[in-house]
């Protein structure tokens, strides 16, 4: 299997008070967007700006009213957004320290609400070339995992942001769905290039993949109204296996698709890949030297964001390709 090798190019050592990278994005000027939560606090978000001279510091917004409903950040031209609970969108470009601040258009009538009221957002990675943003949703039942998504029609210069559909995903296409229950799939990542949309999946267990693994995986292109036009990948039934199986998929802004076993029991060794969605194959991933537990986050170009997770986020790191 060929191998993309990473070259360090920065390191950001952080304080002890952030949690996970929730999302991340690269702006063309190469300051990297950490989406992430304080660990003394985790209804606290924040994003992160790291350039070459300091690291900046965003409050986004408290959720110990509403926990569930996370913010979602979004990469814009020269610029990023924030999405909150599917009302508002903020819109941050040159020092960050003032957003554009826009309601969200929900239908046409309070009656006849796109997104539902009850539906609650989820941080899950969103990548667009566009000005249609795709957002990952959990609705009805609330596990902190996303069956369901929306778009959201973007336009800064018109001061405009409106929801233009909700859906879930039709599982009829996956040869091992479970059809004897009503849960669709899970969305881990979702992605629009050239107006297309692009899904990773993972199964549809309502029980703990940490604990149980699970029951399977896919890529997919997708549709407006969740019907599954392409597959790309899908995994084997594994739960008819002995040992626990699983991998996330996050979508980046390039070809690759970050693809990260559950566990380092199965045939990956807990290693992550990248696979491409031109040329439909798998690539091993070569880490700088001494950056053997660093994750990638996020690939724009030639430049790729990772990460280092031990109790909380120690370093983010800006790596060039080959």
């Amino acid at each position: 299997m060929e191998k993309i090798k990473l070259s360090l190019l920065q390191k950001w050592k952080l304080p002890e008070q952030y949690s996970f990278v929730h999302s991340s994005a690269l702006l063309s000027d190469g300051r990297v967007l950490i989406l992430t939560s304080e660990t003394d606090d985790s209804d606290k978000y924040c994003v992160l700006v790291l350039s070459s001279s300091d690291i900046k510091k965003i409050e986004i917004c408290n959720c110990s009213e509403d926990r569930r409903n996370y913010p979602v950040l979004f990469r814009f031209e020269e610029g990023f957004g924030i999405i909150k609970k599917g009302q508002q969108c903020e819109y941050y470009t040159g020092d960050f320290s003032s957003p554009e601040r826009l309601s969200i258009k929900n239908g046409h009538s309070v009656l006849q609400n796109i997104v539902p009221k009850k539906a609650q957002q989820r941080y899950f990675q969103v990548t667009s070339d566009s000005s249609l943003i795709p957002v990952c949703f959990e609705n009805n039942v609330y596990y902190g995992d996303a069956r369901c998504f929306a778009l959201l029609e973007f336009d800064i210069t018109k001061k405009y942001a409106e929801w233009k559909s909700f859906s879930n995903i039709d599982k009829k296409a996956f040869t091992h769905r479970d059809d004897r229950r009503d849960e669709t799939p899970k969305i881990d990542s979702l992605k629009i290039a050239n107006r297309e949309i692009y899904a990773f999946l993972s199964g549809e267990s309502t029980t703990s993949v940490n604990k149980w693994g699970m029951d399977y995986y896919a890529l997919a292109k997708i549709s407006a109204d969740g019907t599954v036009v392409e597959k790309f990948l899908e995994s084997d039934n594994l739960k008819q296996s002995s040992k626990k199986g699983g991998v996330n998929g996050v979508f980046t802004d390039s070809d690759y698709v970050v693809m990260t076993p559950l566990f380092k029991t199965d045939e990956w060794k807990g290693k992550q890949k990248l696979f491409s969605l031109t040329v439909r194959k798998y690539f091993d991933i070569g880490l700088p030297r001494g950056m053997s537990k660093h994750k990638v986050q996020n690939i724009s170009g030639d430049s790729c964001i990772t990460s280092l997770y031990n109790r909380g986020l120690k370093e983010v790191a800006l790596c060039k390709i080959g």
